[in-house]
């Protein structure tokens, strides 16, 4: 154990605590951070209008509920469209609002620099015949915008909203990351226009973005139309299919274990594990989450297993390492310090917080501790990887707060599966199981501590 303890401390702290420190892993969080509130309220929108209620062959069906989506679902959905469907443009505002603000600069102007740089590329606008056939094709015989936009013919301007949503994430990463990098660069070098200072500061800051915005212009949309005019797609779908064999392999049990192995090993080193990993892995869980709710929105099967919360609902019971399986052990101990600690973690970790365990206990550091931390969460991805592919639980369809408690997390997250929610609770039992006798032993070690400090003492 000390001599992997010295090859951590050596190679994989270093670069750990440089990955925590960087800038733009920090921005990429910050800007996922900053969207999820939307995310979570479309997610819940596309639930409430999909819920197993409609199928008559089923006990679950209710008439008045079929008759009303029958009805109204097409406007009753629109919140998750501006939210979930439109997220890329959140996470381009919100990293770029944040890496601006990293490098001092103003974030507010970051974050519209970085959003436009994104429309720049992910947004076209075309003009749309409007007038009698059309008119009614395009705008779905709605009679308020057919009497907007049709006096007789003319054209209405559409913008192309098929890259605004999960499929423009790595579009609005890399756009963020550049431009912003080009907003420091002109600012370093005194190339922004600068107003006097009796110049109101809002108009001020406004027109210190004029050069970067033409460089913005400048080095972003030639490329965008010569891959448009070379490839004949546009620049988010060119780095979807750059990105596409890096998603595919994310969903994957070996991948999932990857990603556990190196969240705890940081956990178990002090660091926090999950902060480092998660904004690199955010990109593929939103993408592989819009993909299982275009599924759901569409009446077809759910295909992927790593999307959103899928950890939160079956891995991390209680936090990282599954410690709600530990605090109800130690509850359950005849310890009282160990008790004690269990006690005092018991609630905490319901709602998916483990800090005062983790370091309570404590597992840092803890060579007999470590073992089940790492283990547990595997066998828990293991078990619940084979269910949701077999059809005995669910596909995530729906983002939950992190904080809820796993099994209620689990059945709202696949659409009120109850084989979600059953497998949850057995995986928790089963962590209660594999912590147990891991802490009977360091119940042990304990006690042999004890007894050789006493016969210390009684030596002295």
């Amino acid at each position: 154990m000390k001599k992997f303890m010295g090859l951590m401390e050596k190679y994989l702290m270093p670069l750990a605590m440089k990955m925590a420190s960087n800038r733009h892993l920090n921005a990429l969080k910050d800007g996922f951070v900053y969207t999820m509130p939307f995310l979570i309220i479309g997610s819940f929108v596309l639930l409430l209008v999909n819920l197993p209620f409609r199928d008559v062959n089923t006990p679950l069906y209710m008439k008045w509920y079929d008759n009303l989506m029958t009805a109204y679902k097409a406007n009753l959905v629109q919140p998750f469209y501006v939210s979930m469907g439109i997220m890329s443009v959140f996470v381009a505002f919100g990293i770029g609002s944040s890496l601006a603000t990293q490098y001092k600069l103003n974030g507010t102007t970051g974050g519209f620099l970085s959003l436009f740089t994104f429309l720049l590329t992910a947004a076209k606008l075309e003009w749309a015949p409007i007038g009698g056939y059309q008119a009614a094709e395009l705008l779905g015989n709605n009679d308020y915008l057919l009497n907007t936009f049709h006096q007789g013919s003319g054209w209405m301007p559409i913008m192309d909203a098929r890259y605004l949503d999960a499929k423009g994430l790595f579009t609005a990463i890399v756009g963020a990351f550049i431009s912003i990098e080009i907003f420091r660069l002109l600012v370093s070098k005194k190339m922004t226009i600068k107003l006097p200072d009796s110049v109101p500061p809002a108009i001020a800051k406004s027109f210190e973005l004029l050069t970067p915005i033409v460089a913005v212009i400048l080095v972003f949309h030639p490329i965008s139309l010569l891959v448009q005019k070379s490839r004949e797609i546009f620049i988010p779908e060119l780095l979807l299919e750059m990105f596409r064999p890096l998603v595919s392999a994310s969903d994957s049990l070996p991948a999932v274990i990857g990603i556990l192995l190196v969240v705890h090993i940081l956990w178990f080193a002090g660091l926090h594990g999950v902060n480092v990993v998660v904004a690199i892995i955010n990109p593929i869980i939103l993408t592989n989450l819009a993909t299982n709710q275009a599924a759901l929105q569409a009446g077809e099967k759910a295909t992927k297993v790593l999307a959103g919360g899928f950890l939160d609902a079956f891995v991390y019971l209680g936090g990282a390492g599954a410690t709600l399986g530990l605090a109800i052990a130690m509850f359950l101990s005849k310890k009282d310090h160990i008790k004690s600690i269990g006690k005092i973690s018991l609630i905490p970790g319901l709602f998916n917080i483990n800090e005062p365990i983790i370091f309570g206990a404590p597992i840092v550091m803890t060579p007999i501790l470590f073992v089940p931390f790492i283990i547990t969460p595997i066998i828990n991805a293991t078990i619940a990887w084979f269910a949701v592919k077999s059809g005995l639980v669910g596909h995530i369809v729906s983002l939950v707060p992190w904080t809820t408690p796993s099994p209620i997390g689990a059945l709202l997250a696949t659409n009120f599966s109850m084989g979600a929610l059953i497998l949850s609770v057995l995986l928790i039992g089963l962590s209660v199981i594999i912590y147990y006798p891991f802490l009977k032993v360091y119940e042990a070690s304990l006690d042999r501590e004890e007894a050789m400090e006493l016969e210390a003492v009684k030596a002295d």
